[in-house]
C-alpha cells in the first residue's frame, strides 16, 4: 500500500519531480530510489499522471488527450517517417476540431509541421504521391483559392514544440490550442464564433500543461496574444 501524497502536492495541479522527491523525504525520509519507485508506482496505477516534460498532476475526472487521425495522415506520417528518418514533424487535421465546436468541419485540411531547413525537401516528397494537393506555407487568401478536401498544407514547426506523447509527430492539444487562437494560417481558418467552444471543451475536458502552452507561444512569438485571447474567453481553470 502507497503512503498517502504528502498535502502540499495533492492540492497543486502541477509539479515537478523535485517538488514530488522533496516532498516525500521529508513526510517519509524516502531515499532517491525509494521516490523514483514510488513516483513510478504512482503513475502505473493511475494515481498521478504525467502531463509533459517533468510535469505531474493527480488523477482527476480529466484525461490526457489522445489525437486520431485518419487514414490519409498516417499514411503521410508513414512516408515522412520512411523517406526522413529522424526527423522531427508534426501532423494535424482541422477535423480533429469537430470534438469541440457545434458547427462541424467537413471539408478536412492535413497540416504537416516541418522544421524550417527541410520544408522544401518533404514538399517536393509529398508533391509526387499526392499532386495538385499539397500547399506550402500558403497565405490565407491563396488556401481558399485552392482548397480542395483533404489539403495537404505544410507549415514551419517551431523548435522546442511539444512532441506526442504515444509517437513523436502525434500533435499535442497545447499546441492546437495556441495555433488556433495565434497562428497566422490557422487562426483565420476557425471561425471565430467556434473559438471560445474550442478551448473551454479542451480545458474541461483534458489535462492542459500550461507552461507547455506558454513556452510554445513564446517560441512563435505570440504570447501576448495567446494571454490576451485566453483572457477574452474568460479561461481560468489552467
Amino acid at each position: 500500500m502507497m503512503n498517502s501524497l504528502p498535502a502540499n502536492l495533492a492540492e497543486r495541479k502541477v509539479f515537478t519531480h523535485q517538488d514530488f522527491a522533496a516532498a516525500m523525504s521529508a513526510q517519509y525520509k524516502m531515499t532517491s530510489p525509494q521516490i523514483a519507485y514510488d513516483l513510478q508506482k504512482r503513475i502505473d496505477a493511475g494515481n498521478l499522471i504525467r502531463i509533459g516534460w517533468n510535469q505531474y498532476t493527480v488523477q482527476t475526472t480529466k484525461r490526457r488527450y489522445t489525437p486520431h487521425y485518419s487514414i490519409l495522415a498516417d499514411r503521410i506520417a508513414g512516408l515522412i517517417d520512411k523517406t526522413f528518418v529522424g526527423l522531427n514533424f508534426q501532423l494535424f487535421e482541422l477535423v480533429q476540431l469537430n470534438e469541440f465546436i457545434n458547427h462541424q468541419i467537413a471539408h478536412n485540411t492535413v497540416f504537416v509541421f516541418v522544421e524550417n531547413d527541410l520544408q522544401n525537401y518533404v514538399f517536393d516528397t509529398l508533391k509526387q504521391s499526392y499532386p495538385g494537393r499539397v500547399m506550402l506555407r500558403p497565405n490565407i487568401k491563396n488556401y481558399y483559392q485552392y482548397l480542395q478536401d483533404d489539403q495537404i498544407v505544410m507549415l514551419r514547426l517551431p523548435s522546442e514544440s511539444p512532441k506526442g506523447f504515444e509517437k513523436p509527430w502525434h500533435i499535442r492539444l497545447e499546441k492546437v490550442i495556441v495555433d488556433v487562437l495565434t497562428d497566422k494560417l490557422i487562426s483565420h481558418i476557425v471561425p471565430e464564433s467556434e473559438k471560445e467552444a474550442i478551448i473551454k471543451g479542451a480545458v474541461n475536458t483534458y489535462l492542459m500543461d500550461v507552461n507547455t502552452m506558454i513556452r510554445y507561444a513564446k517560441r512563435k512569438g505570440a504570447e501576448e496574444k495567446f494571454r490576451q485571447s485566453l483572457n477574452s474567453y474568460e479561461v481560468t481553470d489552467l
